[in-house]
């Protein structure tokens, strides 16, 4: 279809590049004729006066039926846009926004990854009650929560074993007895593993 809107156009060129000189060729051929009789004729009188407007007739019809033959297409109506196909589903650039995105993303993932271990690390030495307590109002505002995995069962993948003491009990192996240090978790992404004492065995009398 595009190729034949460009055909369409190109045809529309050329015809008016020729219309101008061939109306033109032909008003020269009519004054060439009208010239010929004045001077073959010996004279001026009604006879030559009517073949000089007969030719002159004749040469304006043929310019018009030449102009009306070679006129654009585009005169008829209005000239159709020149049309593009878009691109087939799954080809053609991505947009060079959607290309940064993920890379922006990732940026601000890191940026506050650094900003929420450094506030981690004031709260681990905060001595102060008001600046802990403030910093915790900071942390739940913002989606960050301490870990006390007191109770749980120990695993590794989550927890890291700061120590180890004797069961008193078989139900007690394997069970956090306490958090050393509380870990943090980000909106739900855990940012540092909290550091636990650990029962393993049981006691002997």
């Amino acid at each position: 279809m595009r190729a034949a809107v460009v055909n369409d156009r190109m045809e529309s060129t050329v015809t008016n590049r020729l219309g101008g000189p061939l109306v033109g060729a032909l008003a020269g051929l009519a004054a060439a004729g009208l010239g010929a009789v004045f001077l073959t004729a010996g004279g001026f009188d009604a006879r030559t006066l009517a073949v000089a407007a007969a030719s002159v007739l004749v040469t304006a019809v043929v310019a018009v039926l030449a102009g009306r033959s070679i006129a654009p297409k585009a005169a008829e109506g209005p000239q159709a846009p020149l049309l593009v196909p878009a691109p087939a589903a799954g080809t053609g650039n991505i947009p060079v926004g959607q290309l940064a995105e993920p890379a922006r993303t990732a940026q601000s993932t890191a940026d506050r990854t650094v900003l929420v271990e450094a506030c981690i690390w004031m709260r681990d030495r905060a001595t102060s009650p008001a600046l802990a307590q403030h910093l915790d109002g900071a942390f739940a505002k913002v989606g960050v929560a301490q870990v006390d995995a007191t109770g749980q069962r120990f695993d590794p993948a989550v927890h890291e074993a700061g120590s180890v003491i004797a069961a008193t009990n078989p139900a007690e192996d394997g069970i956090i007895a306490r958090t050393e240090t509380p870990g943090y978790l980000d909106r739900g992404r855990l940012l540092r593993h909290p550091i636990v004492t650990v029962f393993r065995g049981q006691v002997r009398a």
